[in-house]
């Protein structure tokens, strides 16, 4: 096993349990990416170019969590980073995380 430099590319997969709809995603998404290049292969499937690699973003079924009387929207989504350096993940997920944001307080 070779060892990694702070260069070195990482394949890299989570799962985030987001409070929006599918139509929520979408509209934020062209924003969330930045100056990167998407596709949208198919309905629940996004793939986004970062440097030499890309990210596979996958939408789960949309539902809801009930707090209450309160119905509030939720779906799971899977990221899946691949030949995308640490580095390039965090900077990425930074400005991603930041237009997914919805304010309160």
């Amino acid at each position: 096993m070779s060892q990694s430099t702070g260069d070195a590319q990482a394949d890299t997969a989570f799962v985030r349990d987001m409070g929006l709809t599918h139509a929520d995603f979408f509209r934020y998404l062209p924003a969330a990416v930045g100056e990167h290049s998407w596709t949208q292969p198919d309905n629940n499937t996004v793939m986004v170019a970062i440097g030499q690699g890309s990210l596979r973003i996958e939408l789960g079924p949309e539902g809801e969590r009930r707090i209450a009387n309160i119905r509030l929207p939720r779906t799971e989504i899977a990221f899946r980073f691949d030949g995308v350096t640490p580095e390039e993940q965090r900077r990425f997920l930074s400005y991603f995380d930041l237009r997914f944001q919805r304010g309160g307080g």
